[in-house]
């Protein structure tokens, strides 16, 4: 018979003709496992697996058996199996190794003998491999169906390219209704970034020369009894205030009035810190006048806020009042500082004299329910539990007159401005950079038999997760379902490549 045969790139037609009497039995040289269980009649099945097969093929060699015999041999020394292929099978290749003697009887003009070629892994592979590539099935997982017709179990190569970052990949294999494996890479829960915690600035000083961000207020909620009955300006005058009210404003019959402005936060605070520049100071003895800062929430309840204070008509004594909130939109009085309104420093800690040696300065501090205060170089702090959870919305500022005064009486200088904000503790969210970045390559794959995860070409064993199997084929139909890391917004483009098997 003629046969052509290829072992380790070699025609072995060139030296020799293959006999009747090759044969390769149906089937392979097949172990199966069984195990008794208690009582039951018979054994279970455990597992079927491929031996070692050997192929017994006769030939014979004609003319020139010296040169031929010397140049076979060359050609069957090697020292690890290699690849054996059949002319009347060319779609397969085994990998094999001579074994045992050569016997060889020759004659003058030719001789016969046997090749027993040793299969160690019992299996034919085929030469061209099968690729597939995930695709969304009609419940839109990204899954693959694999009509495997190979007979042997075969691995599943998976590769994995990553078209955004993710924490997490996983294959389950499902044949005939049972899971076949569960590859999994990663980890399930790792996050794509975390909320953290930074100071940030929300409104920078106005140096004096800006007051845009003031808006008209109509409600002040530190206490509504001091109504809003006017409009509230800046002067340009002394490096710049704000805080001016007209020479001529009428009261409603209130208990305090006079105008208000205020500044929105983007984002409510927790915990806020304003820093700033006051003047409050009297041009002649019997002026009165209201000055008061305030936090407000955001259900407009007021939650601290400093007011200075002149209510005596005939003298020039005044007061600095930590106001502190209960949580509720009520107010009351923390701690009472009198002072004197007068050009001077001491006694005026806000007057004209402290403006120019740059002293003039406050400031009112929230941390969750602990309130400070600053006034004439200390700090005053107050624990309120209540206000634990309330957030600064908006920043108020009201100057106005007592209800029983005229206007015409009203403090000479009554003014803000360097207005700082900052959240102590804004939250904002950090990424973390995730085990499998956009644009990199995860391959799983056999080389010489071992189960290898390569990243980017580089093997690795650190992604996977113990417990997990490596993807298989089984014969017939077989469906595969991927998964990824919740947080990634674009799914990975996934290729499975697999070879043939036979016995």
């Amino acid at each position: 018979m003629f046969l052509s045969v290829t072992f380790n790139g070699h025609n072995l037609s060139d030296y020799l003709d293959v006999l009747t009497g090759f044969e390769r039995n149906i089937g392979g040289n097949v172990s199966i496992e069984l195990q008794k269980i208690g009582f039951q009649n018979g054994q279970h099945f455990v597992s079927k697996s491929a031996n070692s097969l050997e192929i017994s093929m006769p030939f014979r060699m004609r003319y020139d058996l010296l040169d031929k015999k010397r140049e076979l041999e060359k050609i069957l020394t090697v020292s690890e199996p290699k690849p054996l292929i059949f002319g009347n099978e060319t779609e397969k290749v085994y990998y094999a190794i001579p074994t045992g003697q050569i016997n060889f009887s020759d004659q003058e003009y030719s001789g016969n003998g046997t090749i027993t070629w040793l299969v160690p892994d019992g299996i034919a592979h085929d030469l061209t491999l099968t690729s597939t590539t995930a695709k969304p099935d009609e419940n839109g997982i990204l899954s693959m169906d694999i009509n495997y017709d190979g007979v042997v179990d075969t691995p599943l190569q998976l590769k994995f390219h990553n078209n955004s970052e993710t924490g997490y990949l996983s294959a389950i294999g499902i044949h005939e209704d049972q899971a076949t494996f569960l590859t999994q890479l990663g980890y399930m829960d790792e996050a794509d970034g975390e909320v953290r915690e930074k100071m940030a600035t929300i409104f920078e000083k106005d140096g004096g020369k800006s007051f845009a961000n003031w808006k008209d207020a109509s409600t002040f909620y530190e206490n509504q009894s001091k109504k809003v009955v006017t409009t509230m300006s800046s002067i340009s005058d002394y490096g710049g205030w704000l805080g001016k009210l007209p020479n001529s404003f009428t009261n409603n019959g209130s208990g305090y009035y006079g105008a208000c402005k205020e500044l929105v936060l983007s984002t409510a605070a927790q915990s806020c810190y304003l820093w700033a520049r006051a003047w409050f100071e009297t041009g002649v003895m019997g002026q009165t006048g209201e000055w008061c800062l305030a936090y407000v929430d955001e259900n407009n309840h007021f939650i601290a806020g400093m007011a200075i204070e002149k209510n005596d008509g005939v003298g020039n004594s005044a007061m600095v009042n930590f106001l502190i909130g209960d949580g509720a939109g009520g107010s009351r009085v923390y701690k009472i500082n009198e002072f004197t309104p007068s050009y001077w420093s001491p006694p005026n800690p806000y007057g004209t004299q402290a403006r120019t040696n740059n002293t003039n300065m406050f400031d009112l501090k929230k941390e969750n329910d602990k309130i400070t205060y600053f006034f004439n170089g200390g700090y005053y702090s107050t624990t309120i539990p209540a206000l634990q959870t309330k957030k600064v919305k908006k920043v108020q500022f009201f100057t106005g007159q007592y209800g029983s005064q005229p206007a015409s009486k009203l403090v000479t200088h009554m003014g803000i401005r360097d207005v700082l904000v900052i959240d102590l503790k804004s939250q904002y969210w950090q990424d973390l950079p995730n085990r499998f970045k956009a644009g990199t390559d995860v391959e799983i794959r056999q080389d010489s038999g071992m189960n290898m995860i390569y990243r980017d070409g580089i093997k690795t064993l650190e992604d996977f997760v113990t417990g997990s199997t490596f993807p298989i084929l089984k014969p017939g139909n077989n469906h595969i379902e991927f998964g990824w890391s919740g947080f990634t917004t674009t799914p990975p483009t996934i290729t499975g490549t697999y070879e043939k098997r036979w016995y």
